[in-house]
């Protein structure tokens, strides 16, 4: 049958026609059979198979992941936080565990120096009365002073206990200590407040260093930071204390003992820290910051204050209040003890 310019081809005729077999299409896509073609093909599947081989900390076992981060400084364990959601969702859900892992083999020594102080919330309601009386904050005065680098903690917020206050103290000191570290290796002065002034650069520094310690109550894992960036402090300090000439260096630090990132050589025997560096003037001369802790000679170790000190403590807030409130006049309102 010929076919004229600009008729198509039917699959399949009229019954009505000359009874010609139906005609079929057969027609078929090229195939491509090139080198080029080959070796784009071949390209194209080995870039697929790395993209799913790709390493992925995510891709690991949870517990190896864990194990991982555990071998990470404090401050590195916060980074990877930051470094998409999945890892944060790790870091937070794991924080604990891995900060007190890391204090247990890094910072045990300075962990017991810097206990942290307790919420009061967090406290029996018994006691409250106790620790917000006016006698009670009266007493406390003298560990509450407006100290130029550190914030007074909120009573309504923070124990009053004087296990808490001091615990208080010495975390903003320690934070306040690691922001000067800088200048002081480059013996630039530190900058001079007049006595009756505080700059706003001064109040919103305290007021920073404040609010990491009190995250530092609510996480464990920025506790061990701060511990972390105390125990860089002391081998700055001592490494300064060494180019003074001395012929003695605090705890025998060596070297090897700057570079460990543990605190174990902490435990030798080494000066006591009596006072509290009331002052950033006190920053200058200050060998080593290791509070709450007396070395015994007959037991060649030191003696730490025990983690029961903050239950004596509110124990005794509370019997003072209650002796204090069975003295007073019988005349006085009940309702008046309760501000007394």
């Amino acid at each position: 049958m010929r076919i004229r310019r600009g008729q198509h081809l039917a699959t399949e005729v009229d019954d009505g026609s000359d009874g010609e077999e139906p005609l079929v299409d057969m027609t078929k896509a090229l195939s491509l059979h090139s080198k080029r073609t080959e070796r784009q093909r071949k390209k194209l599947q080995k870039k697929a198979k790395k993209a799913t081989e790709a390493a992925n900390l995510l891709s690991l076992p949870t517990e190896l992941l864990v194990d991982i981060i555990e071998l990470l400084l404090p401050s590195d364990c916060l980074r990877l936080a930051s470094v998409c959601r999945d890892l944060n969702q790790v870091v937070q859900y794991h924080g604990e565990a891995v900060a007190k892992h890391l204090i247990d083999k890094r910072y045990s020594s300075l962990a017991k120096s810097f206990p942290r102080p307790v919420y009061l919330s967090a406290v029996d309601a018994k006691y409250h009365d106790a620790l917000l009386s006016k006698g009670r904050q009266r007493m406390l005065e003298i560990h509450k002073r407006p100290y130029q680098h550190v914030k007074s903690p909120e009573p309504t917020q923070i124990c009053s206990c004087l296990t808490c206050i001091l615990a208080w103290n010495n975390l903003c000191l320690l934070v306040d200590l690691a922001h000067w570290q800088g200048q002081l290796d480059r013996h630039e002065p530190l900058p001079i407040i007049e006595r009756g002034t505080n700059p706003e650069w001064n109040l919103d520094l305290v007021a920073k260093n404040a609010t990491i310690v009190d995250k530092s109550i609510r996480s464990t894992l920025w506790y061990a930071l701060i511990l972390e960036r105390h125990l860089d402090t002391t081998v700055r300090t001592i490494r300064r204390y060494k180019r003074t000439g001395k012929s003695t260096v605090p705890y025998d630090m060596t070297a090897e003992d700057a570079d460990s990132g543990t605190d174990r050589w902490l435990e030798r025997k080494g000066p006591d820290t009596y006072e509290f560096p009331w002052r950033r003037d006190t920053y200058y001369h200050l060998e080593a910051y290791v509070p709450n802790r007396k070395y015994s000679s007959e037991q060649h170790k030191w003696l730490y204050q025990p983690a029961s000190q903050h239950d004596r403590d509110i124990e005794w807030a509370l019997s003072f209040h209650e002796r204090h409130r069975s003295q007073i006049p019988s005349n006085i309102q009940t309702t008046d003890l309760v501000h007394r």
